[in-house]
């Protein structure tokens, strides 16, 4: 092949090894992204929203008892005889079933068809009760699938921040090791013109390790990171992404009333345990109706096209029952007495939360003011660590001090800019987790 056609064959294979590159760099990851994709993939969520439509099932069950019941029926039967002299005539007795109740029954031979009809007509409410308070129970299932929600949210916030800072913190240690590498090579050699002792090659050698150590230790936590993140999406497997940053935040909320407020009236927790109560009151209104009658409608209707001779061709017949509870041995009390207290215990309960909502709130809060003035501080700390880093240069350079000044002067610059990149992030972290803690966190984009 000649040098021509090598150059044009390259060329042509240019743009196959670019999107071979492209295949294996990671796939750019927004937060807002990272958000919708746990909401597709994570079967939590999914567990909660089938509960709630689980829940919406009672409800149907419950409401079908307010319209008319329809039962078809086949019925084949026959029975033994007996001849038997009464009399001084012989007659056939049919059978007839006389153990198991007080009726006596015939049994006669036929082959029948019908419809049996029952319509409730009143039960004093208590059917009314029951689909209310089976419908209070569908809107707590909804509630709490919007608290999943936003666990889930909260769970992807925190993992994604995690790993932005894992990689800033890499950043830090890659740069040290380089720095400390050229400063190795630049003191070994003045060490070879006898301008620097051996002594000054060892700790700086010293130092190089500690920085190789601290990048390790950097790496392993973004792996980390980036492991936790993919549990976070929904992924078995860890997956790395290239995350876009996000921009730093505006200072935390003043008005701590007014998120308490919120936090009340809005976290999906207190809303589904407030349903929970109307559940449970409206079942106490169900039990109480027990005590009252029922009435009900029934209605019969059919054919007997072949049978015993004593059956009509045709049957139809329609009534009315009332069923009025007169003695059951304190069940009926005893039902009340406990749904009573069930709904006591939810609103202990309720009161309870709300009280751990309101501490909860309230540390997120200054744990929120305190990473905004810590970003302030850990700045002012990496500006003055920096400017003493390049004044013990200087006099490490000079020889003026020693390499043991040099090395601790790098170790607070070191220190001081880790501790500000993970004052950044952690600040963002404490604005998610108030987020979460106010009831707002449950909007796919939080405009942050």
């Amino acid at each position: 092949m000649n040098r021509g056609t090598g150059l044009i064959a390259a060329l042509l294979c240019m743009p196959a090894l670019h999107a071979y590159a492209q295949q294996q760099s990671p796939p750019v990851l927004t937060l807002k992204e990272a958000q919708q994709t746990a909401l597709a993939n994570r079967p939590l969520l999914r567990a909660s929203q089938l509960s709630a439509d689980s829940a919406r099932q009672l409800t149907l069950q419950l409401q079908s008892g307010r319209y008319p019941q329809v039962l078809g029926s086949v019925t084949a039967a026959t029975a033994t005889t007996e001849n038997t002299v009464q009399d001084g005539k012989e007659v056939t007795l049919d059978t007839r079933i006389a153990a198991g109740s007080l009726n006596n029954p015939s049994v006669l031979w036929r082959a029948a068809a019908g419809l049996t009809v029952s319509q409730l007509v009143t039960d004093f409410g208590r059917t009314s009760s029951l689909v209310q308070s089976a419908q209070s129970n569908e809107a707590a299932q909804r509630y709490r699938v919007s608290a999943t929600r936003a666990q889930i949210l909260l769970e992807v916030d925190d993992a994604y921040l995690a790993v932005l800072e894992a990689q800033a913190v890499r950043r830090v240690a890659a740069k040290t090791v380089d720095a400390r590498k050229a400063l190795l090579d630049r003191i070994a050699a003045l060490a070879k013109s006898k301008l620097k002792a051996e002594l000054d090659v060892r700790f700086a050698q010293v130092n190089l390790d500690q920085a190789r150590l601290l990048l390790l230790s950097a790496d392993n936590a973004v792996e980390a990171a980036f492991a936790r993140l993919s549990t976070s999406l929904g992924f078995r497997d860890t997956r790395r992404f290239t995350l876009v940053d996000r921009p730093d935040s505006p200072s935390p909320p003043i008005d701590l009333d007014s998120l308490l407020a919120q936090a009340i009236a809005r976290r999906p927790e207190l809303a589904s345990l407030r349903a929970d109560r109307d559940a449970a009151k409206k079942f106490v209104d169900a039990q109480k109706a027990l005590r009252y009658p029922i009435i009900n409608v029934y209605g019969a209707a059919g054919a007997v096209p072949v049978g015993d001779d004593r059956f009509p061709q045709y049957y139809g017949a329609i009534g009315i029952n009332l069923n009025v509870p007169v003695f059951d041995g304190g069940k009926i009390s005893a039902l009340q007495q406990q749904a009573q207290l069930q709904a006591l215990t939810l609103s202990e309960s309720l009161s309870e939360t709300e009280n751990s909502v309101v501490k909860a709130v309230r540390v997120a809060w200054l744990n929120a003011n305190a990473g905004y003035q810590n970003i302030e501080i850990t700045a002012h700390l990496q500006e003055a660590s920096a400017q003493a880093l390049n004044l013990a240069e200087s006099r490490y350079n000079l020889g003026i001090t020693s390499i043991v000044e040099l090395n601790q002067a790098q170790l607070s610059a070191i220190d001081a800019e880790i501790v500000y990149s993970q004052a950044r992030y952690r600040y963002l972290s404490a604005l998610t987790a108030l987020d979460y803690q106010v009831g707002t966190l449950d909007v796919i984009d939080t405009g942050r």
